[in-house]
């Protein structure tokens, strides 16, 4: 069954659909993945929705003088490039979908904007405790859009003895950028002469006569 048929479309604002193959044509995509950096053109909020990410964001992260603020990093945006538009497939993670997700922040809505630490934190952990998505979503979200961010990288390199050679968040797709293709030629000869044993076959070998002694 096609896209077209289910009714959804198949790449979000400015994800392609595929490239040949990783590294090639200045893309590093393969069919179904999502756009590097998020959607092109991000989802947009509410005045209040906006507040309630950034108010959830300093829940998660509490404020601290030696740290960016986590409300303050461009939160928002970076959310709103990592929520799946209405109307397309809800298949990448964090599986946030932008008709449930909105929804779940107008349910947090102005109490939670106007709720002292304790409420907010409590709020938080009603959503923890029921098992609801939006928990998982949110806490993906602030905690990924947070560490990425340069501004925190550097306080890292500052406040952590351990960190001052962390250089920031490790390649969205892992190894693509500088795996090189596979070789066709090696891997046919590899099925032509390659052999295996079926689970079955496999006998125990007899270690009684191994020595460790000259």
């Amino acid at each position: 069954m096609s896209d077209a048929a289910l009714g959804e479309a198949p790449a979000p604002f400015g994800a392609p659909e595929g490239t040949a193959l990783p590294g090639e044509a200045g893309g590093f995509f393969e069919v179904g993945r999502p756009r590097i950096g998020g959607l092109l053109h991000p989802i947009s909020f509410s005045d209040l929705q906006a507040q309630v990410i950034k108010a959830v964001a300093d829940t998660m992260i509490p404020p601290d003088p030696k740290w960016p603020t986590a409300s303050e990093i461009g939160i928002v945006e970076f959310v709103g490039r990592y929520v799946t538009p209405s109307g397309y497939r809800n298949k990448h993670f964090p599986f946030a979908g932008e008709d449930e997700f909105k929804a779940g922040l107008d349910q947090l809505g102005q109490s939670f904007v106007d709720g002292d630490t304790t409420f907010r934190t409590n709020a938080i952990a009603s959503l923890e405790n029921a098992e609801d998505p939006l928990f998982e979503q949110l806490r993906a979200l602030v905690y990924y859009g947070y560490y990425s961010r340069p501004r925190v990288t550097l306080a890292i390199n500052d406040n952590l003895p351990a960190g001052r050679d962390y250089h920031g968040p490790p390649l969205p797709y892992g190894y693509l950028q500088t795996t090189e293709p596979w070789d066709e030629e090696l891997l046919a000869q590899a099925e032509e002469n390659g052999s295996y044993l079926e689970t079955d076959e496999v006998v125990r070998v007899d270690l009684s006569k191994l020595t460790w002694t000259k």
